[in-house]
């Protein structure tokens, strides 16, 4: 075989291999099929190139010819739907796709004719090389205008992006000005001009550039790069560069001469073996185990599922039952449950189970000082239920042992961290025995409930931070209540009064139908404004669960707005409100937007007292690119406004500018679980403010027709100027 040959094989071979793993990995993905296609067409060329060479008649060469034609006739075609896919600029450019699919097809169709190919003569040391029909010409000129412009679609790719996307797609333009101009070597001899078409080789530079960027998008960080760069380059130098010399004397010493072509195909496969040793490595590693050692490897193997499984699950109930329902199937466990313990109690309560209704297990009472437990909490391993009571020194823990015996308990695994127990799980015997565990699956459980426990942990964690959140809210909530209950009270006095005064004139006046009538419909209107009043404040006290639903953002307003006008300070402030008709619905807690809403309120009326001002609230329908569908609450003040050192901070927790002077001590947490409840509802809090001038908050929250997709609001561009004259 001689070295041009070899090429022909080795560019169809990469082809062959990168478009099938490429392919494979995301068999949906438009880009990875583009890319498949861009396989299929150089691979058949490739295979082509290397049947031609290995021909030994002209009829056999004058159709690999053709063979090979046909892949590089639709390599354009492929080559610009692969480009133009990878960097998503399919949409608008169909009609030029198809225009540039119908060339090929006309050159297809031609190529089965000598206007393509007229024949093969004696070129350049070839015994068979092809001459040009007409119609090649015109393939020629094709091929090149579109080798350019993919190329420089590529490079315009790379300007249009930024960080290691760019260098990415750099690294494809600079891979396809390789490969086709390694591929256009091939050219001269057709024409007469003595060139060897030595740089064909290079056409696998690109399907390999691209099939790894496909698969690896991180190795184009640059300093990832360098780094590999570096190690691969002491590989070369300790392995390579000693191994090449000793290699060419074995080849003059068995063939008498050295060959070019034969040598750097040496250099080739030994720079190959070089790199991919460590990739080679544990691919051997991991085919050999999963061969001769298949218990070990199904073993490493639930492990890391396992892991797998646990890491991104913060849910206490969804984590326990994902931690017995993924044990049992692996293992071949009939049944299994997890126990979990209450704070500050002993009881262990059943939480999940598998094989068996949850119903079965009842809660198990274990003091912590017993001697069950203070076996579970120093051993990380595996115990035995039948071996259990030889350790057992209290006769609480054998009562328990004894119950869990009653369920045909084989085992118990203790969940414990940092010597702490949280809890455990029972398993009952296996499938395949019906009985007894192995040493191999007891050593797996062992480490299956370390990756567990420090789950479970987590959750608990994170259980105990949403409790601690809801308290902070609730006493949030009754701050506010207190600010409130001031102006309720002087709002209900009012009505009060008018009822006291027609109970008591009533007896007197009992004939005077027009009082009767009259005081009866004022009477009516104050029961309804207490009942409001009442209504309104045992709605915002109520504990609540977040339950989003779709809710009027101006409705909440007006609700938030009646409450703030009841107090007695509203005298000296002056209300302005500018709700937009036809506001889309948002997905809300009405009760926690509230909380929001009136903390934001009752803040703007505290900037701007004693002296009074002006409190403006606003509701806009915003739009981004089109399509994305937002609704903005504008509440905006004219008191002292926020310092500019301050207004980084004022969402931070504990952090507050009321000091004890004013009429209310502020706790700092007000602005904090503002801003995570907005967080929660998938919004964004901006703020304005100029020193002595006023201040502006702005809520911005998605609609409820573009909730479900979550979209980002832009940083800018959502928070109008505050005009400063």
């Amino acid at each position: 075989m001689t070295f041009h040959a070899f090429s022909g094989l080795l560019n169809g071979l990469a082809a062959t291999i990168s478009g099938i793993i490429v392919y494979a990995k995301y068999p949906t993905n438009p880009k990875h099929q583009a890319y498949g296609l861009y396989a299929l067409a150089a691979a058949t060329w490739g295979y082509g190139y290397w049947a031609w060479q290995v021909s030994t008649s002209p009829d056999s060469a004058l159709f690999c010819v053709r063979l090979l034609m046909v892949g590089a006739i639709f390599l354009p075609v492929a080559y610009l739907f692969h480009v133009l896919t990878l960097l998503d600029k399919i949409q608008g450019r169909q009609r030029f796709l198809w225009l540039s699919a119908g060339i090929g097809l006309c050159f297809f169709l031609v190529n089965l004719t000598p206007y393509f190919v007229a024949d093969v003569q004696p070129a350049g040391g070839f015994r068979f090389w092809p001459r040009p029909g007409p119609a090649f010409h015109l393939y020629l000129l094709w091929f090149g205008l579109c080798s350019l412009y993919g190329t420089g679609l590529l490079f315009q790719g790379a300007q249009s992006k930024s960080g290691g996307e760019r260098y990415r797609f750099y690294l494809l333009a600079l891979g396809s000005i390789v490969a086709y101009g390694g591929g256009m070597t091939t050219f001269p001899l057709w024409y007469g001009i003595n060139i060897q078409p030595n740089g064909a080789i290079l056409m696998t530079v690109y399907t390999s550039v691209v099939a790894y960027t496909l698969l690896r998008y991180r190795l184009m960080d640059l300093g990832t790069a360098f780094e590999r760069g570096v190690t691969g380059s002491l590989l070369v130098l300790l392995v390579a560069f000693p191994a090449y010399p000793a290699l060419l004397m074995g080849q003059k010493w068995y063939f008498g001469s050295i060959n070019i072509g034969y040598s750097l195909v040496e250099l080739f496969v030994l720079l190959l073996l070089v790199f991919g040793a460590s990739s080679l490595k544990t691919q051997a590693t991991t085919l050999i185990t999963k061969a001769f050692f298949k218990e070990r490897y199904d073993q490493y193997k639930t492990v890391l599922d396992f892991s797998k499984s646990l890491v991104s699950i913060l849910e206490l109930k969804d984590l326990t039952s994902t931690i017995v329902q993924s044990i049992c199937p692996s293992l071949g466990l009939q049944w299994g449950a997890l126990f979990l313990r209450k704070p500050g109690g002993k009881d262990y309560d059943p939480l999940s189970s598998f094989g068996k209704p949850l119903k079965d297990f009842s809660s198990l009472q274990l003091d912590h000082r017993s001697s069950l437990e203070d076996c579970w909490r120093q051993g990380t391993r595996c115990f035995v239920i039948d071996e259990m009571n030889n350790s057992l020194a209290d006769l609480e823990s054998q009562v328990v042992v004894s119950q869990l015996a009653q369920l045909g308990t084989e085992v118990c695994l203790p969940l414990v961290n940092k010597n702490r127990l949280l809890g455990f799980c029972i398993f009952g015997p296996t499938v395949n025995t019906g009985g007894g565990y192995t040493s191999q699956e007891l050593e797996l459980l062992t480490t299956l409930s370390q990756e567990a426990s420090v789950a479970l942990d987590n959750a608990l964690l994170y259980e105990e931070l949403k409790r601690s959140q809801s308290l902070v809210r609730r006493t949030d909530r009754l701050r506010s209540l207190e600010t409130m209950a001031g102006g309720l009270a002087h709002e209900i006095r009012n009505p009060l009064t008018s009822i006291k005064a027609f109970v008591d004139l009533a007896p007197e006046r009992k004939d005077d139908e027009q009082f009767l009538a009259r005081f009866s419909k004022v009477v009516k209107e104050d029961v309804f404004r207490i009942e409001r009043l009442t209504r309104e404040i045992l709605d915002y006290a109520k504990p609540m669960e977040p339950f989003l639903r779709e809710e009027d953002l101006n409705d909440i307003v007006e609700s938030c707005l009646y409450t703030l006008r009841v107090r007695p300070s509203h005298e000296l402030i002056v209300i302005e409100t500018d709700l937009i008709r036809d506001l889309p619905k948002i997905f809300a807690d009405r009760q926690q937007l509230k909380q929001v809403i009136l903390g934001f309120l009752f803040n703007a009326v505290e900037a701007m007292l004693p002296d009074g001002g002006v409190l403006t609230v606003r509701t806009r329908h915003l739009k981004f690119q089109g399509k994305q569908d937002w609704v903005q609450l504008e509440i905006q003040d004219t008191g002292s406004g926020i310092a500019p050192d301050d207004i980084e901070h004022i969402f931070d927790p504990f952090f507050t500018t009321k000091h004890l002077s004013q009429e209310h001590e502020g706790t700092g947490l007000g602005l904090a679980i503002a801003h995570q409840i907005i967080q929660e509802h998938q919004g964004k809090i901006d703020v304005q403010s100029l020193r002595g001038r006023g201040t502006t908050f702005f809520v911005n929250l998605p609609s409820a027709s573009s909730h479900a997709s979550a979209p980002s609001l832009p940083s800018e561009g959502t928070a109008p100027p505050i005009d400063p004259s």
